[in-house]
């Protein structure tokens, strides 16, 4: 084998190995965004859920403003605020809002006296 030769082989083999490794970091960036995404819609999920559960409760039963906290499994903490604005001859506003990190949810419906 000429000089030459070799000498492009070694090129050839460090240019195929940056390839690679873009492609590897580029399958590693969206692996990491698709948990991100997977966690965001669980998360999502159970602070609809929390809050869909109080507002059922504030429908049938006693109807007062508070707060609870609720913490997930995955030791994710959920603040769930409820709010009851009593309406003079008209429905009564019902609000629930869950918040998780710098994320919220807000459910609001009216229920009749």
């Amino acid at each position: 084998m000429s000089r030459s030769r070799a000498g492009s082989s070694v090129v050839e083999a460090v240019v195929a190995t940056a390839l690679a490794g873009i492609a590897v970091a580029g399958l590693a960036a969206t692996a990491a965004m698709t948990v991100d995404g997977l966690r965001l819609a669980r998360d999502s999920g159970t602070a609809l859920a929390l809050a869909s559960e109080r507002l059922e409760a504030l429908r049938v039963g006693s109807r007062a403003n508070g707060t609870d906290a609720e913490v997930a499994a995955d030791g994710t903490r959920f603040l769930r605020t409820w709010f009851v604005v009593e309406g003079r001859g008209a429905p009564t506003r019902l609000s629930v809002q869950v918040g998780w990190g710098r994320r919220s949810i807000t459910l609001a419906t009216e229920a009749l006296p």
